[in-house]
């Protein structure tokens, strides 16, 4: 990681204009900015030197100047370089639930229903509201069935424009009744 930071580092510095200022001293101009760098104390204006402890763009640049490797300058070896310890690696604390508002809805028990809104018939006998017996209801009663053949005939006699001569004798429907 530190050498990946360093090579951009090096890109960086190609954009740099460098003045000497005195023995151990530069005055580098990046763009409109201008930084003072010191390689023996290895300290920039920039500040990033001192926080990252990785050669920043100016820093390079005098480091070159002194025909200096700008990886000698860094205090940390790579990350596949490092020894390895006998520590057990340290993982992460177990996640855990944080507290938060109440839900809106109960939680229900296991033999609750789940669903929202209608409860289910089940279990529930359909009762005929015309004949009172059970297993339909009045839409499927075989009694209705047979009253509303009768019922429908009539009206349909009268709508086809019979005149009164035949509505006086009776039907055969009639008759039978």
């Amino acid at each position: 990681m530190s050498l990946k930071i360093l090579q951009e580092n090096i890109e960086k510095s190609m954009q740099c204009n460098l003045t000497w200022n005195g023995e151990r001293g530069f005055e580098i101009k990046h763009y409109e900015f201008t930084h003072i760098v010191d390689i023996v104390s290895r300290s920039c204006s920039c500040r990033s030197w001192q926080l990252r402890r990785i050669p920043c763009p100016h820093g390079v640049v005098a480091l070159h100047y002194k025909e200096l490797e700008p990886i000698n300058y860094m205090p940390i070896n790579n990350m596949k370089m490092w020894h390895m310890s006998n520590i057990p690696i340290v993982k992460p604390p177990n996640i855990k639930k944080m507290p938060r508002r109440p839900s809106k809805v109960r939680r229900k028990e296991a033999n609750e229903s789940r669903q929202i809104g209608k409860l289910s018939k089940s279990g529930v006998v359909m009762t005929c509201s015309k004949c009172g017996t059970q297993r339909h209801n009045k839409r499927g009663c075989p009694i209705r069935n047979q009253v509303g053949r009768c019922q429908s005939a009539e009206p349909s006699s009268q709508a086809r424009g019979t005149g009164p001569s035949q509505s006086a004798e009776p039907s055969s429907q009639e008759r039978a009744a």
